[in-house]
């Protein structure tokens, strides 16, 4: 029967099954694929995969499987040769480096670097997504972390000085720049919620909503497990809403999550008792 055809999803090799008109995210997480996801709502972008034909990105966990399927999770993207300005350690396992070449990124855009210098644009194996922390105009600012890198381009990031030379992805196609503007949080009290990998960021995040707001109320790292969904019943993070409320008019009160494999739906089992409405919470990867 055609309802029960079962079609072919080739990701980055790497091959997997689907059924017809099934969704294409659960799809590949039941089968153990390494997709990235988020509110799992179409909101947040996480999920975002590439035709391997044509390089037209789709929201794996809005897409429901029509016929086989050629997928990559490489972005789009145009190479550019960008200078290194400052080198500093972040923490022992983060290095951040400030960039001057020819870009306008600002905080909240993915890039990916590589350390290939001599044939350009280098060997795509070895470039490393990251996120740019900049305001837009400003030299490009990157945190590199230790867990995203092999032990080689990790030892090439630590050896990187004042005007050494390296490779930067853009994405191409991507309207840049405009995260905080998109979110609407100008004058509007803020709290950022990291997960334990991105808990690095919570200087940077400082320094760009101050910018936007002076109702910054504070930053959040949740505990580390191997379900995420546990930490959000951790009596820290409730009362550090609670706090956050309290501080704010809980109406305008606006939530950022800065990770990946927390749901709408499980942020809703949390804010709902808080009275948070799910328009007040942003997702950002």
């Amino acid at each position: 029967m055609m309802d029960s055809q079962a079609l072919t999803i080739e990701l980055d090799g790497e091959q997997f099954e689907a059924v017809l008109d099934g969704n294409l995210l659960s799809s590949l997480l039941s089968q153990g694929a390494d997709v990235r996801y988020g509110c799992r709502a179409g909101a947040c972008g996480v999920c975002r995969l590439y035709d391997g034909s044509n390089g037209e990105s789709i929201l794996s966990c809005q897409t429901a499987v029509t016929s086989s399927m050629s997928l990559t999770r490489q972005i789009p993207a145009e190479s550019s040769i960008f200078s290194v300005l400052a080198h500093n350690s972040v923490s022992d396992d983060s290095i951040g480096l400030a960039l001057l070449g020819p870009s306008d990124e600002s905080f909240g855009d993915r890039v990916s670097v590589s350390f290939s210098f001599k044939n350009f644009p280098g060997d795509l194996a070895h470039f490393h997504e990251c996120m740019a922390v900049n305001p837009a105009g400003a030299p490009l600012k990157v945190v590199l972390q230790k867990s995203h890198f092999s032990d080689e381009d990790w030892l090439k990031a630590l050896s990187l000085s004042p005007d050494d030379r390296m490779f930067v992805q853009l994405s191409t196609g991507v309207r840049k720049g405009r995260l905080l503007f998109e979110m609407d949080i100008a004058d509007a009290p803020v709290v950022v919620i990291s997960s334990p990998e991105n808990a690095v960021f919570e200087p940077y995040w400082r320094d760009a909503l101050l910018d936007f707001t002076s109702s910054f109320l504070g930053h959040y790292t949740l505990f580390a497990c191997n379900d995420l969904t546990l930490s959000l019943a951790d009596d820290e993070l409730i009362a550090f809403l609670q706090k956050a409320l309290a501080d704010s008019d809980s109406t305008s009160l606006q939530l950022i999550y800065h990770g990946q494999k927390l749901s709408a739906q499980d942020w809703n089992v949390l804010l709902r008792p808080l009275r948070i409405h799910p328009n007040q919470l942003y997702f950002v990867r």
